[in-house]
């Protein structure tokens, strides 16, 4: 597909880019943009009759300049504040989560979900509340993919106004959720709008990413014991672990001016998605792209965007990550089923497993 249709046509509309060094350019090019088009449900002229779409008018991802830099900013700022110093919470975390489970289980409902959405809870100052941290995740998701029917926008609606409820910032507070109202720069719905957006980003694209570091190491045994034996540090490998099969498939833009890129005539409102999986794996990015190589330079440069369109959350989601692998490397972990059944959720943009049995074969294991 990137050599001989780097601009494919969806069936739902839109266009996919995939090669690196296009991706690489949409970043950065001032035809492009972020907020929904005029057609879309999601526009800002549709804020007074969707929850939704109100929701994207304060968040960065749905925004284009200067408002995009004016919420990016403070959030910016009120997330490097709350992260300072989470090093030292979330291994213990993580150990605590794998404390109580029986020597067979599934990593991502049964461990590196609950340990996820914990420490999700802990670093937006929220109590741990599982179902609603799972409904607000999963309604942010869906406004990353087309909406189709009313129904889906009315549970989106739904779940969103609660996510809302849930988020507005409170006297004495902690977290992430006051460091933004500490800031003076952000009204209270905005201030929640950013908590649901930071949130969605530290749940399943967590617990995808620990089983699909797993799948990837199994791949290549040697990787995998020299990784279970020390040799073969977490941090280490994590950025190429992610590069070669990362949760984070396709991120949009929107088509500002219209202008032809390989030979097509893009115009003005049509929705042009970065494949962030292909780029990741061009052979022009990257010598022997499927190649596993922890001594490659940048190979994380496509896994949480870049730029102004990077991940605000992506330290926390690489901490996140190291810490829930480190403590299943400590007791041994290893796969209970085979690697080449596991299925996928049917998420647009997304590659995030199902489900993955694993074993601990370590003395700390429980059961």
């Amino acid at each position: 597909m990137r050599q001989d249709h780097p601009l494919v046509p969806l069936a739902g509309g839109g266009y996919l880019l995939s090669r690196a060094a296009d991706v690489e350019a949409a970043f950065t090019d001032r035809r492009l943009g972020n907020a929904p088009s005029r057609f879309s449900v999601l526009a800002e002229k549709n804020r007074g009759q969707s929850v939704a779409a109100d929701l994207c008018a304060n968040i960065p991802p749905f925004l284009d300049m200067p408002r995009h830099a004016d919420l990016r900013r403070p959030l910016s700022a009120a997330f490097h504040a709350t992260f300072a110093g989470s090093a030292d919470w979330l291994g213990a975390l993580a150990e605590e989560e794998l404390d109580g489970q029986a020597a067979e289980f599934d990593v991502v409902a049964d461990f590196a979900g609950p340990f996820a959405a914990r420490a999700m809870a802990r670093f937006l100052g929220l109590a741990a509340d599982a179902e609603l941290m799972r409904r607000s995740s999963a309604a942010l998701f869906r406004l990353f993919a087309p909406i189709t029917s009313r129904s889906d926008l009315a549970q989106a609606d739904a779940d969103l106004a609660r996510a809302r409820r849930a988020m507005t910032p409170v006297a004495g507070g902690a977290g992430l959720i006051a460091a933004m109202a500490e800031t003076g720069a952000m009204t209270d719905q905005e201030i929640a709008d950013n908590a649901i957006l930071v949130l969605a980003d530290g749940i399943e694209n967590i617990e995808a990413a620990v089983a699909l570091v797993l799948l990837t190491l199994e791949r290549v045994p040697q990787l995998r014991d020299d990784w279970l034996g020390g040799r073969l540090g977490t941090a280490e490998m994590l950025p190429e672990a992610l590069r070669l099969n990362s949760p984070a498939q396709i991120i949009p833009r929107v088509v500002r001016d219209g202008h032809d890129r390989h030979g097509i005539r893009l115009e003005v409102g049509t929705p042009l998605f970065l494949a962030l999986g292909s780029a990741n794996l061009d052979p022009d990015a990257f010598d022997g792209p499927e190649k596993f190589d922890a001594t490659r330079a940048d190979p994380g440069r496509y896994v949480f965007g870049r730029g102004r369109h990077s991940c605000i959350g992506a330290p926390l989601a690489r901490a996140m990550i190291a810490a829930a692998l480190e403590a299943l490397r400590q007791r041994g972990v290893g796969l209970a089923g085979q690697a080449d059944r596991v299925r996928y959720h049917r998420r647009f943009g997304h590659r995030w497993p199902e489900a993955l049995p694993v074993r601990l074969e370590g003395a700390r294991a429980a059961g």
